[in-house]
């Protein structure tokens, strides 16, 4: 979002969160709000993903819940980055279910580690773009 304020343009970066794998809003939500802390203080705008403080035992969702939280976060107007919460040892389960056509014509940053390799990979093999 490009905003104006006295002749002064300045944009804020929105951030949406997503967990591919492990619950960590969930399972360590004082280790996941310092970051989303510190992410603030540096004036950009975070957005959690619906599974925000969520756990199905190990992971943070059901797979089709989480293709859907990643997809719905893709979707989203107001996000220019989607990052992963964490690793884990599961993303490659959703990887079937997200929107790679919609990611194409609509490019954003998609940034992660760990387990969020195999999504990272899976983008770039079926769209081309670089991830982070």
């Amino acid at each position: 979002m490009i905003t104006m304020k006295a002749g002064i343009v300045s944009s804020t970066v929105t951030i949406g969160v997503f967990s591919s794998s492990s619950p960590v809003s969930a399972t360590i939500p004082v280790r996941y709000e310092r970051g989303k802390e510190y992410l603030t203080r540096k004036g950009i705008h975070v957005v959690d993903g619906n599974l925000y403080g969520k756990q199905d035992f190990y992971r943070s969702g059901s797979i089709q819940e989480r293709a859907a939280e990643f997809n719905e976060l893709l979707y989203r107007d107001d996000v220019q980055l989607l990052m992963a919460a964490i690793g884990g040892n599961n993303t490659n389960s959703i990887l079937p279910y997200l929107d790679y056509a919609y990611l194409k014509k609509h490019p954003k940053i998609i940034m992660g580690y760990s387990d969020t390799t195999a999504l990272l990979l899976a983008i770039y093999a079926k769209t081309g773009l670089v991830t982070f």
